[in-house]
């Protein structure tokens, strides 16, 4: 399942993301994505959407390297 993290800081990298989230869940992978005004992250984990979803909102509003993310389940799955 995938679950996007944004309004990351502009110094963020895919280990960062990875130690970060660390405590939630085991990251499979990553794709950072630098375009436009903050970067965001696409994780993928071997999960349901349910849990997806649990674990977007353990995400969402949490401090990382000064900035409050946001994070969500795509509505779609690409």
């Amino acid at each position: 399942m995938r679950i996007v993290i944004g309004n990351l800081p502009d110094s963020v990298s895919e280990e960062g993301i990875r130690e970060a989230l660390s405590a939630f869940a085991p990251v499979e992978k990553i794709s950072l994505v630098k375009e436009g005004a903050t970067p965001s992250a696409l994780i993928e984990m071997e999960m349901t959407r349910a849990e997806a979803e649990a674990l977007a909102k353990r995400i969402h509003g949490r401090n990382y390297e000064g900035r409050q993310l946001r994070a969500w389940v795509p509505t779609m799955d690409w």
